[in-house]
């Protein structure tokens, strides 16, 4: 059977260019890994938002979520895949909407993303080589030291950039987590087709 690059390929079936940083990594290693994830954490301002939030003269907060990456959540759980947050945030709207989108872990306010990591780990008994984290900012490197994969918006800080494995084309609250699922959904159904 002919062997299909998931990470090239992918441009074609859905439209998008998705790349990973071609100079420095090994396609075919990290679309097994991705092919093998057990779970995917994301953080949420920046990466299923655009960072921004709306107050109004009450003190009442707005956020904006994208519905396409819902769905790509939903399509990550319908291949067995894990999902959560992890959020420095204390939001209610942020809690609300991920409970709608049936999260399997939701943490907000996590003032250390790493500690919540390991704990989450630790009780679901993954290997962090399974694990992928998606982030966008500095306070998201402590939680990229705790998994295999690390993920990252097209709007991500620099220092985030340079340590992410995989870098959407779409940016945070714009498409950039439904393209992280898309890419993983991908990288399963070639596995199985050459299974």
């Amino acid at each position: 059977m002919l062997k299909v690059n998931p990470f090239e390929t992918y441009k074609t079936f859905i439209g998008m260019k998705s790349h990973f940083i071609r100079e420095k990594y090994d396609y075919s290693r990290y679309g097994n890994k991705l092919s093998k994830l057990k779970m995917v954490i994301f953080d949420v301002d920046g990466v299923f938002t655009d960072g921004t939030i709306l107050r109004d003269e009450l003190g009442n907060e707005q956020r904006r979520f994208s519905v396409l990456d819902g769905h790509g959540i939903s399509r990550l759980r319908d291949n067995g895949i894990l999902v959560g947050v992890v959020s420095r945030e204390p939001s209610e709207i942020t809690k609300s909407r991920m409970e709608k989108l049936k999260m399997d872990e939701i943490h907000v306010g996590s003032k250390d993303k790493s500690i919540t990591l390991k704990e989450i780990l630790t009780r679901r008994k993954l290997d962090s080589n399974f694990v992928a984290f998606m982030g966008d900012d500095i306070p998201d490197l402590a939680a990229f030291s705790e998994v295999g994969i690390k993920l990252a918006p097209a709007n991500a800080q620099p220092q985030i950039r340079n340590q992410a494995d995989w870098i959407s084309n779409a940016s945070g609250g714009n498409g950039a987590v439904r393209e992280a699922c898309e890419v993983i959904i991908y990288s399963i159904e070639c596995s199985r087709q050459s299974d």
